[in-house]
């Protein structure tokens, strides 16, 4: 990555400088899918796994999961291996017994100290069995009224 910064400086002589920054940016995590998206019918199971892959030289520990607000799905977390490198395995359940849709984060503490948290949307949308293709009726517009034009033209 390369950046570019101006510094506006009091000095006559050095009014503005420009600093050119450059450095490898390094994958923290390679995250699949990147969000969850739970939807589906009212009595089904509605679920959603995650992969995540620590991209780090030592591989990062999960120590925690938590949802901001947490009142419409579970979510389990188990270590796992993948391509014998060390990965996590994030699964979110539905947990909605009632028709509608919600919105919430899923947060995960690692033990490194120097990232952020990793941040992972949650939507979800439980529908009424028999309504899988339907969508809110919406009015068809009238047909606007076109004035008619006059039989003889104005002399």
């Amino acid at each position: 990555m390369k950046k570019t910064i101006r510094v506006h400086t009091d000095d006559p002589k050095n009014a503005v400088i420009e600093l050119h920054l450059q450095g490898k940016v390094q994958l923290f995590a390679t995250i699949e899918p990147k969000r969850v998206n739970l939807s589906g019918m009212l009595g089904e199971t509605i679920s959603q796994t995650v992969t995540i892959i620590p991209e780090t030289e030592i591989p990062f520990k999960i120590l925690q999961v938590n949802a901001m607000k947490g009142l419409d799905f579970t979510h389990n977390l188990k270590e796992t291996e993948i391509k014998e490198k060390k990965a996590y395995e994030l699964t979110v359940v539905n947990k909605k017994e009632t028709e509608g849709r919600y919105y919430d984060k899923l947060i995960i503490l690692t033990d490194r100290s120097d990232h952020q948290p990793i941040i992972i949307i949650v939507s979800g949308e439980v529908r009424k069995p028999g309504t899988e293709n339907a969508k809110p009726e919406s009015p068809v517009p009238a047909e606007p009224e076109v004035p008619s034009a006059p039989a003889t033209a104005p002399k």
